[in-house]
């Protein structure tokens, strides 16, 4: 009877309506969980008999329609480690094995009990869109689930990607080995007219050697005329130089201007005196010190500081240093000043002309040093005594003298003017004494200092240490000037005459001499000189520091003049001269020096070539290593290559200038200033891991912290034929099915694959309207089917009571 038919039609509809609310229940509870895949219901009717005459209910079958190729929405997150596919196509994951210590269910097992951490397994491929990675503590990126990303991994010694296979993604280089430096890159404007007088400032770069120790490659510039200059590679510590050596200098003359006969007059000379105590053989100068000479209302002044201490030294070197300052005063000061041990001679510039000088002095804050003894550690039998001493203050004065007596052996260390600049303080003292102990007594005892501590320990156990301390301090007595005139102004005309040289300044050891009435006087350049100018100052500075010699001498412009101290005298000679009083003669000579090695730079003077880097010479490196490519055509690489040795081995460098006749790299243009505005090289020293990212196009990158990046894997995009026939397993992953079709393990965005999209995960692709629409269907269908079971139960009911 088709009543039956009816009934059974009807129950396989409840079942299939059933089935259809259990996946739409399924989708709404994973709409929150990412990379979950939605499953659709498909019905199918069953025909168990069908004809033109007749016809048997057959019912229906629901089956679930997987949507797995039905994209997520994706959303950005914080974690560099998250990838989301965008497009078609899966991640590669594995299982991971329990370590021996677990125990109980892992929270991303599978059904079959898989491990959340731990090694991968060797069980069946998985396949992922939940994309949520982190490094776990084996340093596997795994997701939420557990579940471990696989990719092509790098080979770790060639650097190449292999292909042939993927694996769990695991990051084991911890450690990025130093990179030696090969190629620096300088881009820079070399100033047209520097400014007169001021020596362009060296530029300078950290490079790395093959160990990744940090080492310094110097630049040093030098104009030689308005569009060539000089650069000389300077690499401090290497074995061999990228420029070494020298040349024949270039041609230097002297010449002399016209001579103007004197007559007779007398210079005012007033002679200063400086006067102070000496301490443990050292002139008692003090920081703070201020010196002062008072010339017709202008003072010119020194004041003693840490910095010039140690070029001072002495009240003879003050003396001198003093004299300097009035002589190199800017306007030049009405008198000459020469110096001879703690005198200082100030002499009237113009002989017949009177001056007035006052002197003055003021006094720094002088500083009392003390040693206290500290408590003693006693010898035990693991250790000797530990004697300690503290040394309160923390300024110290030139001639203090600290000495510790250490078994009966005197350790002493005198602060001198010499070596104030580097050991200025207290705690630079109590290091001093704690080296020369070690030094002297290093077989005994140990010292160190930490800060103004000072620590004596016997290097036997169960040794005891003698020690005792003393300190002599330096006077705080009051240094003096006084001023006495020793020869006054009386009125004339005296001898002078004009001398002018020429030559280099860059040129070291270039020699220019006057000979004053027999007596030579000469000045070596020594390459820091920038113009001229300086060259005749600082020889007209040695003509004045010999106070034996009849002239004074000024320098301006590049001349010298050199003028007699006394008028003319028309009777009597100078001894042994035959030259009258008052009057000198001079013979003049000159040697060329050396040119030091450097590199050659010519920039452009054509409209063209302006300011452009036309041509580059390493022929005068001397024995240095740098050398530059013959080829200088337009547009071609301006690059010096020089080699460094710093005891691992030759390490060649590329500097490079940017391209001959290009603007941009090293150029000459306009400006008072170097200005450079690109210095970098590719070393680096030995990082450490610091973090993993995603790269472009699914490459991993482990980031060092010393700024390198490395890639470790990239990861494949697997994509099936019929991606909805995959099967599904607990934690969001796929197995292969046999309607699925074999894996292609393809590159992001290749063959079809989707891309893979850094820090972002992908949503589920359910859609709750969608699921609430369907459940709604469903359950109509469900009360239609059992509305059926119900009429047909009533039909029922009537054949039976046919009976009756």
């Amino acid at each position: 009877m088709s009543i039956f038919g009816a009934r059974s039609s009807a129950l396989l509809g409840l079942n299939a309506q059933s089935k259809a609310l259990g996946n739409i229940s399924d989708n709404i509870a994973n709409a929150s969980t990412l990379g979950y895949k939605r499953v659709d219901t498909t019905f199918r009717s069953l025909v168990l008999q069908s004809g033109q005459r007749h016809h048997a209910p057959g019912g229906v079958v629901a089956q679930p329609a997987f949507m797995n190729d039905v994209q997520g929405n994706l959303t950005q997150v914080a974690n560099n480690t998250s990838a989301a596919i965008q497009g078609q196509g899966f991640f590669s994951v594995s299982r991971l094995a329990v370590p021996p210590s677990s125990s109980g269910p892992q929270p991303g097992a599978s059904r079959t009990g898989a491990p959340r951490s731990g090694a991968a397994t060797d069980n069946a491929p998985l396949y992922t869109r939940l994309g949520d990675f982190q490094l776990n503590r084996t340093r596997h990126l795994v997701n939420s689930s557990g579940y471990a990303l696989n990719g092509w991994l790098v080979d770790p010694v060639t650097g190449v990607l292999q292909k042939d296979q993927v694996a769990p993604i695991q990051v084991n280089s911890l450690i990025d080995k130093p990179v030696a430096t090969n190629t620096i890159d300088l881009s820079a404007n070399l100033p047209a007219t520097p400014k007169a007088g001021e020596k362009i400032p060296d530029s300078s770069i950290q490079i790395f050697d093959s160990q990744g120790n940090p080492r310094t490659v110097n630049f040093k510039w030098r104009q030689q005329a308005d569009s060539s200059w000089r650069m000389v590679l300077d690499a401090p510590g290497s074995n061999t130089k990228p420029v070494d050596g020298t040349f024949s200098g270039n041609p230097a003359t002297v010449t002399f201007g016209q001579n103007i006969p004197g007559q007779t007059a007398v210079a005012q000379v007033n002679v200063i005196t400086i006067a102070g105590n000496n301490t443990n053989g050292q002139d008692n100068l003090r920081i703070g010190d201020t010196y002062s000479v008072k010339v017709d209302g202008t003072t010119y002044s020194l004041k003693v500081t840490s910095d010039n201490i140690g070029s001072i030294r002495t009240y003879s070197g003050l003396a001198g240093a003093l004299a300097n300052q009035i002589n190199s005063a800017s306007p030049a000061a009405s008198v000459l000043a020469t110096s001879s041990g703690q005198t200082i001679r100030v002499t009237a510039r113009n002989p017949g002309t009177p001056f007035k000088l006052n002197t003055d002095v003021v006094s720094g804050t002088n500083t009392t040093n003390t040693i206290v003894t500290q408590t003693s550690t006693a010898a035990t039998a693991s250790a000797g005594e530990i004697d300690k001493f503290q040394f309160p203050q923390t300024q110290v004065e030139v001639g203090d003298s600290f000495t510790i007596n250490v078994n009966g052996t005197p350790i002493s260390y005198t602060v001198t003017a010499a070596t104030y600049q580097s050991y200025s303080t207290v705690s630079d003292v109590v290091s001093q004494l704690a080296g020369k102990i070690n030094q002297a007594l290093g077989t005994t005892v140990t010292a160190s200092s930490a800060g103004n501590i000072l620590s004596i320990q016997a290097n036997a156990v169960n040794t005891n240490v003698t020690s005792s301390a003393t300190v002599t301090n330096s006077s705080a007595s009051v240094n003096t000037m006084s001023s006495l005139p020793s020869v006054s102004s009386v009125a004339g005309v005296r001898q002078s005459r004009t001398v002018t040289l020429t030559g280099t300044p860059g040129d070291i050891g270039t020699q220019y001499t006057l000979s004053i009435n027999g007596t030579a006087v000469t000045y070596s350049t020594t390459g820091e000189e920038m113009t001229m100018e300086d060259i005749t100052a600082a020889l007209a500075n040695k003509i004045n520091s010999n106070t034996s010699l009849p002239v004074t001498a000024t320098a301006q412009g590049g001349v010298i003049t050199v003028t007699a101290k006394t008028a003319a005298s028309p009777t009597g000679a100078m001894a042994g001269t035959g030259v009258p009083v008052g009057q000198f003669t001079l013979v003049q000579s000159a040697v060329a020096g050396q040119t030091p090695a450097h590199i050659g730079l010519t920039f452009g003077k054509t409209p063209e070539t302006i300011g452009t880097l036309t041509d580059i010479s390493t022929a005068l490196v001397g024995t240095g290593t740098a050398v530059s490519a013959a080829a200088h055509s337009a547009g071609s690489p301006a690059a010096i290559s020089f080699t460094v040795d710093y005891g691992f081995g030759p390490q060649q460098i590329t500097l490079n200038l940017g391209r001959y006749r290009k603007p941009g790299g090293l150029t000459q243009y306009a400006g008072k200033e170097i200005n450079v505005t690109q210095l970098v090289q590719n070393g680096a020293p030995r990082g450490q891991f610091k973090d993993v990212v995603f790269g472009d196009h699914g490459t991993v990158m482990v980031n060092y912290d010393n700024g390198r990046s490395k890639m470790i894997a990239k990861v494949p995009i697997i994509t099936f034929n019929n991606p909805n026939a995959l099967h599904r397993e607990t934690g969001g992953v796929f197995q292969e099915g046999e309607g699925a079709g074999k894996p292609n393990v393809n590159d992001p965005e290749t063959n079809g694959a989707g891309a893979i999209v850094a820090s972002s995960v992908e949503a589920s692709n359910v859609d709750i309207a969608s699921e609430f629409t369907k459940m709604i269907v469903t359950q109509r269908g469900y009360s239609a089917n059992a509305k059926v079971l119900t009429a047909s139960d009533e039909m029922l009911q009537e054949v039976l009571g046919l009976k009756r």
